[in-house]
């Protein structure tokens, strides 16, 4: 497990959605490509689309355009896209061992943020399905800022609904995104390979730590609750292999 970061250091912890608590990335593909394929005539490559992952939901539909769409277009391609989104949406899920690691952080104490490149739209939709929102204590989408991730505006309102400064909370993500909204920000940033984005491209960030898998992310948060004296039996939230 990386080492020089613990997570008994912070008071907050804010976690990315898509790629860090939950794979959606099948669903993401497949419904960005039925609008692509409807609206432009053709669908690009799932590794193009993937390399999309993290950006807003409007950047994305402006994408392949010649012409800047306009805001009634932007709002017809967007409610498409949801309901594309919804029709395949049993592709999307758990990981399960990062959901562990947000629910032990806000039973031990740490604020918890969600900061997600989702509309209001779709993460009031995401939140009805999502057995982790009882353990969130805000959340900051796309759509609550004017300039969505990779900008550090995210991270800072994030820190402000939850009462901390940056310095006070860490930051988790699978994207290029994520890690400089993180730095930008001034919050320490925890990188997941297990996500759209790739190992190489974390790194490349330079990201304060990098784990391979939900399991590692959740025995690093566990290991810091142990260190302070919390039982074992307490903190073990889940039998994970």
């Amino acid at each position: 497990m990386p080492q020089g970061l613990s997570l008994s250091n912070f008071r907050a912890v804010l976690f990315d959605v898509d790629g860090t608590l939950v794979d959606s990335l099948k669903m993401i593909i497949i419904g960005l490509g039925d609008t692509y394929e409807k609206y432009l005539g053709h669908r690009p490559a799932p590794q193009e689309i993937q390399s999309l992952i993290g950006m807003p939901l409007r950047r994305q539909l402006a994408l392949y355009r010649e012409v800047e769409p306009t805001e009634e277009e932007l709002a017809e391609m967007s409610e498409y896209t949801l309901s594309r989104f919804e029709a395949n949406v049993e592709h999307e899920t758990l990981f399960s061992a990062a959901v562990d690691m947000l629910r032990l952080c806000h039973q031990r104490g740490i604020k918890t943020a969600l900061v997600t490149s989702k509309d209001s739209q779709e993460l009031s939709g995401f939140m009805k399905r999502f057995p982790g929102a009882p353990f969130v204590d805000t959340t900051v989408c796309a759509s609550d800022v004017q300039h969505p991730k990779p900008a550090p505006e995210s991270a800072y309102l994030a820190c402000q609904r939850l009462g901390v400064s940056p310095q006070e909370a860490v930051f988790i993500g699978d994207s290029v995104y994520d890690m400089r909204c993180a730095k930008g920000a001034g919050t320490a940033s925890v990188a997941v390979a297990y996500g759209a984005a790739t190992e190489a491209a974390l790194l490349a960030e330079q990201p304060d730590l990098l784990f391979r898998t939900p399991e590692e992310l959740f025995r690093w948060a566990e290991a810091a609750f142990l260190r302070n004296h919390a039982p074992k039996e307490e903190v073990r939230l889940a039998n994970r292999s």
